[in-house]
């Protein structure tokens, strides 16, 4: 069985170079999904890359008419 892979909020603020306040932002506001137990605030590995791939695809949809960029079909 694969063993899930957590990330701390503190590992998040340092990869994207953002604030606490940030983090707790795209969960709120942007769907960043949280596991919380005893306390301790984690984000799954599987959770944090579709967070950013449906921001990446939305990004390059937005802004395709600027730049001329194609969305990729994954």
């Amino acid at each position: 069985m694969n063993e899930a892979k957590f990330f701390r909020l503190k590992d998040i603020q340092t990869m994207f170079g953002v604030s606490r306040a940030t983090v707790w932002r795209w969960h709120a506001e942007r769907g960043l999904r949280v596991v919380s137990v005893g306390g301790i605030t984690r984000v799954r590995e599987c959770d944090l890359k579709e967070f950013i791939e449906r921001h990446l695809k939305a990004a390059i949809i937005e802004n395709q008419g600027v730049t001329g960029v194609q969305p990729i079909d994954a």
